[in-house]
């Protein structure tokens, strides 16, 4: 006994095979059409938090040891400020360490000291900068340093690109402002 195909089968079969690859490379394109804006607004909003939590770290620890400065028993502005410049170098950011008491302009960073008998209140850098130190007032053992900052210069580029501003979230106009507060030596 023989077994025969009828061809009229088999090539009935990879026409509809056939057609049907067709329609799915069809139905690929448009899931990739519709996936592809959200896939390339979360890599963007993934690569913009990274650069605010790099520059967060970077101004807390320089709130931090500006503070920790400042404690210290014979300890300048100016010795707080040159501090806190290395630690605003790594975002290429410029805090005029000269600019004392702040001045308009002088700088991307404004940096108050304050000490807990309310009465001296020095300021360095950027006065154009609104800043108002977060947290509870020193009290008269302690001081207080506040760095302020944009997160986006007027270019939208420094020290964070403001990368989804096309989208509508935009950074534009917001700041950074971190305090840190120790007791004195």
């Amino acid at each position: 006994m023989e077994i025969t195909r009828e061809p009229s089968l088999f090539h009935n079969q990879f026409n509809q095979e056939h057609h049907r690859a067709k329609k799915r490379r069809g139905s690929v394109l448009l899931e990739f059409i519709l996936a592809f804006p959200i896939i390339l607004i979360l890599s963007l909003a993934i690569i913009e938090f990274g650069f605010f939590s790099l520059l967060q770290q970077t101004i807390t620890a320089s709130a931090i040891e500006g503070s920790r400065e400042a404690a210290k028993v014979g300890a300048s502005t100016t010795s707080v400020g040159n501090l806190i410049q290395q630690y605003m170098a790594i975002n290429s950011l410029n805090l005029d360490v000269g600019a004392q008491p702040a001045a308009p302009g002088q700088g991307d960073v404004l940096v108050v000291i304050e000490d807990g008998s309310g009465i001296l209140t020095q300021t360095i850098g950027n006065s154009d900068i609104p800043c108002s130190p977060v947290g509870p007032a020193p009290a008269l053992t302690e001081i207080k340093v506040t760095v302020c900052l944009n997160l986006t210069d007027t270019n939208g580029t420094t020290p964070i690109p403001d990368l989804l501003s096309t989208f509508g979230f935009t950074l534009s106009g917001k700041q950074l402002e971190i305090s840190a507060m120790t007791g004195l030596e």
